[in-house]
């Protein structure tokens, strides 16, 4: 898998996904759907989570505060 194929996160889609502040990292979370984005690769996972953040995604210090701000 390439970076690209998840693009969404930070573009078209990027209200709705964010990342959360959990004690093992961050979380890519839909705050919408209430849907976790698991990704196999733990290179490829932080070169998401890099983008997003370099894009500007919000970050929330926990799921709740994700949850209620739909």
């Amino acid at each position: 898998m390439n970076i690209d194929e998840f693009s969404y996160l930070w573009t078209t889609e990027k209200e709705e996904w964010v990342l959360v502040n959990t004690e093992f990292g961050y979380a890519i979370i839909n705050k919408k759907t209430q849907m976790m984005l698991h990704i196999d690769s733990d290179e490829l996972e932080e070169a998401i989570i890099q983008k997003m953040h370099e894009e500007g995604n919000k970050i929330y210090k926990d799921i709740l505060d994700a949850y209620a701000d739909v």
